[in-house]
């Protein structure tokens, strides 16, 4: 299961055989939104701070998970503790991400494209086992 905010994902995935949960929200939703579901017995498949862009520096973000839920996972709990303390280190006095810059919307198509590049590998993946599933 693909969980993100990126709408340049969400369209790579239209009419794929991998499920998607679109999240309205920021960087830090999509996080919240996989925190909760790693609490319902999901796994965490793609580390949620994939690449070296940190969490200031881009408002997308999209993690694999598992498509189902099992007991609960301590390592994709933990990872997302320490991916939460990270990003609470980069949050101001007021609670909100220092970014370092204001996004223009010509940025965004780039911002998008990075994500995507990011997480394809492994949205390709995950369509090939699916497809092999359906084979079998």
């Amino acid at each position: 299961m693909v969980v993100t905010n990126n709408p340049m994902v969400k369209k790579e995935l239209e009419g794929s055989l991998i499920p998607l949960l679109w999240v309205e929200g920021d960087y830090e939703a999509v996080l919240r939104k996989v925190r909760d579901l790693v609490h319902t017995g999901h796994q965490i498949i793609s580390h949620p701070l994939v690449g070296s862009i940190k969490p200031y520096e881009t408002p997308y973000r999209t993690v694999v998970i598992s498509d189902w839920a099992d007991s609960l996972h301590m390592t994709s709990l933990q990872t997302l503790e320490q991916v939460f303390s990270l990003l609470n280190s980069f949050k101001g006095k007021d609670g909100k991400l220092n970014s370092l810059r204001t996004y223009r919307d010509e940025d965004l198509p780039d911002l998008q494209l990075i994500d995507l590049d990011l997480i394809k590998p492994v949205m390709d993946r995950g369509s090939k086992e699916k497809q092999d599933e359906i084979r079998e």
